[in-house]
């Protein structure tokens, strides 16, 4: 029996997706192969151009007759020489340009005036480029790290002759490590090899002066002889190289550096017998084509899955119907045993079907099947509703409507009915539940019979309230008066006693013989006085706004008016004031009357409080913030019940004794802050109560006081 392989087998799958992948490996190979080609000529070609520009100029230079006499005269001077040198350097982009004689010995450099004095007198002999252009009289290249700098460079030499005797070596040295900064930006991987094999240019750090492949030791020994790169070290770059073949120019392998492995495309760079690397991790390919072998396997399962699913929808459609159909039969057998109307009908509002309790309730007696092509319309009073109208409201929370059910044409018996939307045989239909509600009216309706009894009832009631209402009234307006001579009391009983201290201090003193003070004191009789005249003259008004008493204040002579007044009493009872209210800036516009009602209340209350407390002490302080200002006034009497503090401005509450307060001073002082647009707000700090006044400043108070 022979077993055919078939594409629902899953090995063959995978060897068909693994075959594909090797190929697109292969190509995506050889395609990155030949990018990288391109990539690796572009970086070779300009680094060619670059040295081509410049390798002109010691041949040049070796012909210029005043730079030759410095070699040919040793005694002239090397000062006319080495400023030509430094202009041949500046116009031509080279780091350096220099002239050695026979030894070996710079006679004239384009750094003559460095602080060091540059290559001057410095003895170069031991460099190949010098020994090679004597010997051979050619042009040389040769890269090393500067034995005078210690910057590594790129030097290009041409031999002087006279006679045809080679008497003396022009240089050129180029800094090539624009070029490394260049390709380490683009993130290429590049390297550049000299004839020895030795990293001399990378884009990385860490391979400049390691080795492509191992060195001889007498390679290893004839560098440090050079000098050629100060001592250091020289191991080769990769672990491993395998050597590949592709039909072009250019010579590829891959190498395994630092335990990663990389593309390598290999070029000769011109003259200078150096050898440029161009790398690419190996990661990329390896990634795209393990995406690709994953992406066949994804397709080849896809496609079979897709055969497969054909297959199920088909079956899967014919079990749908039946299930339709099997539903529908299964929604009409509850529809015919439900004890409500229950009926089926279209979008447009053509009846599908309706249970024995929906064609009793509807039709008294008829058939569905008698009445073919009815209308929801005919049956239903949709209060001059269209069906259309109807569908168009939420109906996926089914709301209930309440209505008159039609009977030929006629209102029937009262009915509460909603509609849901079902699907069904994939169309949509509508679901109406109708209930008979006539018992529920008939009770509504004597409901409504009883409440008109009642409202004769209510209406007596409402009479003989209005009458007891107006006794009331009688009764307030009699408390309101009291009330109203409570708060004169209060607003006076301030000045009252502060000029009742300053007469006992008087008295005191006229009984002591003792006159020191007694002026100050009369002379607070006065302002007591008029403040008292004052405050009759405010409640008067009080109920009203005094918009045109408005007067720009400075807080600051206020509050040392007020505590001047209260000076007697402050000693009477030693209590200490500390006061910061430096701030000459602080204006508002008020009555100066209410805003020193309003500051006297909360001192006086501070006083009031203090009266048990061991050494008392009331701070006041003032402070702008934009275009507000800020009073603060707070005592050490150790607080307000937080259960209290958010009744304090409220009229008639009061935490004092029965006779020393009614409770008026702090809802007057709220009424007139919040007149002014201001705030005022309490709050406990460690020693005691604090009150904060915050008021706009002089020019935004107007914009409020005509609001």
């Amino acid at each position: 029996m022979i077993v055919r392989p078939s594409l629902n087998h899953p090995l063959l799958i995978l060897v068909i997706a693994l075959l594909l992948s090797i190929v697109f490996y292969c190509t995506q190979l050889y395609y990155t192969s030949s990018i990288n080609s391109r990539s690796s000529r572009i970086y070779e070609q300009s680094l060619v151009a670059s040295i081509s520009q410049h390798e002109y100029l010691p041949a040049l230079m070796a012909e210029d007759q005043t730079l030759r006499d410095v070699i040919l005269d040793p005694n002239s001077n090397h000062l006319t020489a080495s400023q030509k040198l430094k202009f041949i350097a500046q116009r031509s982009g080279a780091d350096a340009a220099y002239l050695m004689d026979i030894s070996g010995s710079v006679r004239a450099t384009s750094n003559y005036d460095s602080p060091t004095g540059g290559f001057l007198y410095q003895n170069y002999s031991f460099r190949p480029y010098f020994s090679r252009a004597i010997k051979e009289k050619s042009r040389q290249f040769y890269y090393a790290k500067g034995a005078t700098t210690g910057i590594p460079g790129f030097f290009i030499a041409a031999p002087i002759i006279n006679n045809e005797d080679a008497i003396g070596v022009a240089v050129v040295k180029l800094e090539l490590s624009h070029w490394e900064q260049k390709w380490a930006e683009s993130r290429e991987n590049i390297v550049v090899a000299d004839k020895n094999n030795v990293a001399i240019l990378s884009s990385t750090d860490d391979w400049r002066y390691r080795t492509i492949g191992t060195l001889s030791k007498e390679t290893l020994l004839t560098i440090n002889e050079q000098q050629q790169f100060s001592g250091r070290e020289h191991t080769s770059l990769f672990s491993k190289s395998i050597n590949i073949g592709f039909s072009d120019a250019a010579e590829k392998s891959f190498w395994l550096i630092d335990k990663k492995v990389y593309l390598v495309n290999s070029f000769q760079i011109g003259e200078t017998g150096w050898t440029l690397y161009y790398l690419v991790k190996h990661d990329a390919i390896l990634m795209s084509s393990l995406i690709f072998f994953l992406v066949i396997s994804l397709l080849t399962v896809m496609m079979q899955l897709i055969v497969n699913g054909r297959k199920n929808i088909i079956e899967s459609k014919n079990r749908h119907r039946l299930l339709e159909i099997k539903r529908r039969e299964e929604l009409q057998t509850v529809m015919d045993n439900i004890h409500i109307g229950v009926i089926l009908f279209s979008e447009s509002g053509i009846l599908l079907s309706a249970n024995e309790h929906a064609e009793n309730l509807l039709l008294e007696g008829e058939s569905f099947e008698q009445n073919h092509a009815i209308n929801i319309n005919q049956l239903i009073d949709l209060n001059n509703k269209k069906f259309d109208e109807l569908l168009l409201e939420n109906i996926t929370a089914p709301a209930y409507h309440e209505t008159n059910a039609t009977y030929r044409g006629k209102p029937s018996i009262p009915v509460m009915f909603a509609i849901s939307k079902v699907n069904t045989m994939d169309q949509d239909i509508y679901l109406m539940t109708i209930i008979n509600i006539k018992r529920r009216k008939d009770a509504e309706n004597q409901l409504i019979k009883i409440n008109e009894n009642l409202e004769e009832i209510i209406q007596e009631r409402t009479q003989e309230l209005q009458e007891t209402q107006k006794k009331l009234m009688q009764k307030n307006k009699a408390a309101a008066l009291g009330n109203m001579a409570a708060t004169i009391v209060h607003e006076l009983s301030q000045p009252l006693t502060a000029m009742n201290s300053s007469i006992a201090a008087i008295n005191a003193k006229i009984k002591n013989n003792d006159w020191s003070g007694v002026v100050d004191s009369a002379g607070r009789l006065s302002p007591l006085s008029k403040k008292m005249h004052d405050v009759i003259k405010l409640l008067k008004f009080f109920s009203y706004q005094d918009r045109k008493s408005y007067e720009i204040i400075h807080i600051d002579t206020i509050i040392q008016q007020i505590l001047e007044n209260l000076n007697d009493t402050l000693q009477q009872k030693r209590i200490t004031i500390n006061k910061h209210t430096n701030d000459d800036e602080l204006y508002i516009s008020a009555n100066p009357l209410k805003i020193d009602l309003v500051i006297s209340n909360i001192i006086q209350n501070a006083i009031d409080a203090l009266e048990k407390t061991n050494n008392p002490s009331i701070s006041i302080s003032t402070r702008q913030d934009g275009e507000w200002a800020h009073l603060s006034i707070s005592d050490n009497a150790g607080g307000v019940d937080k259960k209290i503090i958010e009744k304090l401005f409220s009229p008639y509450f009061t935490t004092k004794e029965v006779g020393k307060g009614l409770g008026l001073g702090l809802a007057i002082t709220y009424e007139i802050i919040q007149e002014y647009g201001g705030n005022i707000s309490v709050e406990n700090n460690p020693q005691g109560a604090q009150f904060t006044i915050t008021l706009p400043l002089a020019e935004k108070i107007k914009l409020a006081a005509t609001y």
